[in-house]
């Protein structure tokens, strides 16, 4: 067969066929076929109209052409959906009602929205503070002793009592009395 001929037979069949390389298409792909062609051809009519050009595709798996179009149809449509996602996300390529979740460095904030919300929480900070001392100075010497004892050395009631030589219901009414008195003056700040 000369070259000529080749490429005429070449031609019909590119006319005839359509060929697929399913590993290249299909990521991940692992079946023992490489190719599939999609004809109106049977298998043995293929081999016999195309030898020298159907044994370069060998393993293959034969397409009707109902079924390639269905192939075709699908990859129009998952390419269609693929740039349509493509069109609608961030420069980042994050869905927005996750960025913040998973990826908060990629928000930047304003810079005025941020000295803001900086200056906001330093006044929040100040105010707790002054309610604290506040708090902490309407105490009586043993409720302050013992709030301290019981939440910043964190000892139970019965310790308390072991040390300071009383009983622990002595120690658990001064206690009451000091977390009431705490927050009622916290009361109007956490109401906000």
């Amino acid at each position: 067969m000369t070259k000529d001929q080749f490429d005429i037979l070449k031609e019909e069949f590119q006319n005839e066929c359509k060929v697929i390389n399913l590993k290249y298409e299909y990521e991940g792909y692992r079946g023992k076929e490489q190719w599939a062609i999609i004809s109106a051809l049977t298998e043995k009519e293929l081999f016999e109209k195309y030898p020298d050009i159907i044994k370069r595709y060998i393993p293959f798996v034969l397409l009707s052409a109902e079924q390639g179009e269905a192939v075709y149809e699908f990859r129009r449509n998952e390419n269609k959906f693929y740039k349509r996602r493509k069109n609608n996300e961030d420069a980042y390529g994050y869905d927005d009602e996750l960025i913040g979740i998973f990826h908060s460095e990629v928000i930047v904030p304003d810079f005025i929205e941020q000295q803001i919300m900086e200056e906001y929480e330093e006044s929040c900070y100040q105010l707790k503070m002054e309610l604290m001392d506040k708090s902490l100075s309407s105490l009586t010497e043993k409720q302050y002793k013992y709030l301290i004892a019981r939440y910043i050395a964190q000892k139970s009631a019965r310790e308390i009592a072991k040390e300071d030589g009383v009983s622990h219901q002595a120690i658990e009414k001064h206690l009451n009395a000091a977390v009431k008195k705490v927050k009622k003056i916290f009361a109007g700040f956490f109401r906000e």
